[in-house]
């Protein structure tokens, strides 16, 4: 990936110092001998390497029937880099029809470069990327804006045969050429990744990472927000409230629980280690161990089975609960405590009741989410009893328990299928499935799974999560306004180029005034950005 930006990062750097050459030789060097050639050869290798793959990136998206910021730009800079190359080797032709033979090298080589360095400010060039399904803003303007701009330069040629008067042709063919030209607005390639460039920067400053700028700009579309309730909604720093022990106990019991659990990454299984730790018991050696994905783990020592985990766990041992026990988890779970299974076999030998304490912002995030109208689901491997008391304390009405890994991205797909977008937010610890397959996926910060994650908050303040929608909603509504700056002057500049003030005041398109467009355009997009 770094190999790939870096590479990437030298395509830009080429492509800008060639068009300063150029600039130099259309501007300062006008007079210089064969100075049209000499552009024609600075631009070639732009175009031949530089601007290959959005070449390459509109070929393929033709053939998919869809359009985007590639084919655009590969339209105008072939259209104006072969109008040129004519005009550099055919100036006669011009010249005989009282017209000037314009090259148009520094404009063709300058919009690429501005759609490069849009590419390079949001990190990852566009055109290597696998299509997304969620097309990017530019992408769908794009989209829209080439058939436009054909058929306005169709239109253009026929107005010209049938009303241009003397020589027509070559008007007519000149200005539908220049139709083409002016239409590509170069800014456009910068309009977006300013945009995302200042709400990432902003989003940076309030403790937000975001890694995948689609990820800022599709936020505002999630009607689902989706939480893991361990490490998310809670501290993720539970602590043992209770222990009910089924049968006699037996001092060694504790000696591999603790040996078990000191194999086991899982929250819960921290808060029994530190418990028992306390009482300064000493873990065994043990003879095996497995860990059973979303259900617990398993050891050996001296020839027998024990097992730590969820009760899943306990219903595959079929170990059986008592009444007695029964009824004291019913109190334990009311309160909102996670409850752990330890056994031998089919014989439960203990249960430990663990509390994680709500985040103190989780209540305020939820409630700040539902004023933007998004639905809130909550997700945990817990007992009914125990997701149930938390989801009613928070305010969630929609909740899955004895949720295994499997089933939290089950859950996520059939939202998907319904239509909707979803956004997961999780810590990376058994979530990591359900992050990957989500629209949108939400990190919190330390023991996140960051190869997964598009958006990582930083700290345990879930008010963060809210803040994240609205900024993306402030950075969408910029990317318009830099989509406004970077069209209007092209848009003007349209009809000056269909050659509307040719009868008149003898006005054509010429690359000072295309030149003179693409600086308003970015001074318009760069000012707008900044404000």
């Amino acid at each position: 990936m770094s190999n790939n930006y870096h590479h990437f990062k030298m395509r830009v750097v080429g492509t800008w110092v060639l068009t300063a050459i150029l600039l130099l030789f259309s501007t300062v060097f006008t007079d210089f001998p064969y100075s049209n050639e000499i552009q024609m050869v600075l631009a070639l290798p732009v175009l031949l390497f530089f601007c290959a793959p959005f070449y390459t990136g509109a070929w393929k998206r033709t053939r998919l029937g869809r359009k985007n910021i590639d084919g655009l730009v590969a339209l105008t800079t072939s259209v104006a880099f072969l109008f040129s190359v004519f005009n550099t080797f055919y100036p006669d032709y011009m010249y005989s029809r009282g017209m000037e033979p314009y090259v148009y090298y520094p404009v063709t080589v300058l919009i690429i470069a501005f759609v490069l360095t849009g590419e390079l400010i949001e990190g990852y060039p566009r055109a290597s990327r696998v299509f997304p399904e969620k097309q990017r803003i530019d992408d769908r303007v794009a989209e829209l804006f080439i058939p436009v701009v054909l058929v306005v330069s169709v239109l253009t040629f026929f107005i010209w045969i049938f009303f241009g008067g003397v020589d027509v042709l070559s008007h007519a063919m000149l200005s539908a050429v220049s139709v083409l030209i002016i239409a590509c607005p170069c800014t456009l390639g910068l309009a977006t990744p300013i945009a995302l460039m200042s709400g990432v920067n902003k989003a940076a400053h309030n403790h937000i990472l975001i890694k995948d700028t689609l990820a800022l700009e599709q936020m505002r579309n999630v009607d689902v927000v989706v939480f893991d309730k361990t490490g998310t909604l809670t501290e993720g720093h539970p602590t043992v409230t209770g222990w009910l022990w089924a049968q006699g106990q037996e001092e060694y019991f504790k000696n591999i629980l603790l040996a078990a659990e000191k194999e086991s990454d899982h929250p819960l299984a921290e808060a029994i280690v530190a418990a028992l730790e306390e009482e300064h018991v000493v873990p065994v050696a043990l003879d095996g161990f497995e860990n059973i994905i979303g259900k617990g783990i398993r050891v050996s020592y001296q020839g027998a089975e024990y097992w730590v985990g969820s009760h899943k766990l306990l219903k595959d041992y079929q170990a059986y609960l008592s009444d007695v026990l029964g009824d004291m988890l019913v109190q334990y779970e009311s309160e909102g405590n996670s409850i752990v299974y330890f056994g031998r076999e089919s014989r439960l030998l203990a249960v430990i009741a663990i509390k994680d304490q709500l985040k103190a912002t989780a209540s305020w995030a939820i409630k700040e989410l539902h004023k933007l109208d998004v639905e809130i689901c909550m997700l945990t491997g817990d007992g009914e009893r125990t997701a149930s008391s938390v989801a009613s304390s928070l305010g969630i009405m929609r909740f899955i328990a004895d949720a295994m890994p499997d089933d939290k991205e089950d859950f996520i797909r059939e939202l998907q299928l319904q239509g909707r977008t979803v956004a997961m937010v999780g810590d990376g610890v058994n979530d990591s499935q359900a992050l990957a397959c989500a629209d949108i996926s939400i990190a919190m910060g330390k023991g996140t799974d960051m190869d997964v994650a598009m958006v990582t908050l930083k700290t345990s303040d879930l008010l963060l999560l809210p803040r994240a929608f609205r900024l993306s909603g402030r950075t969408v509504r910029l990317m318009h306004q830099n989509l406004f700056w970077a069209f209007i002057f092209n848009l003007i500049g349209i009809p000056v180029a269909a050659g509307v003030l040719y009868p008149v005041y003898g006005i054509l398109l010429t690359p000072m005034l295309a030149g003179a467009v693409m600086i308003l355009s970015y001074v318009s997009v760069a000012l707008n950005s900044l404000k």
